[in-house]
């Protein structure tokens, strides 16, 4: 196996999101009365998430896919 592991977020950035997510959702509620623009933001952060781990697993496939024509053309020599 390869030393290769998928890249993470440090869980303090993940907080500090978090943390921002609910002082805005808090911020939109409470001061502006509109739930819609608290939701927006943070339903924002969270596909953009999404969409950073689904680029992570397609890296991590494609260096698997990688690995393997590696092992068979070394295997076919």
């Amino acid at each position: 196996m390869a030393n290769w592991s998928p890249p993470s977020i440090p869980r303090r950035w993940l907080a500090a999101a978090a943390a921002l997510s609910l002082l805005v959702l808090a911020y939109a509620v409470l001061v502006l009365g509109q739930l819609l623009l608290g939701v927006l933001p943070t339903l924002l952060l969270g596909v953009l998430y999404v969409l950073w781990r689904f680029l992570a697993a397609v890296e991590a496939i494609a260096d698997a896919q990688q690995r393997l024509a590696d092992q068979r053309e070394r295997e076919r020599e």
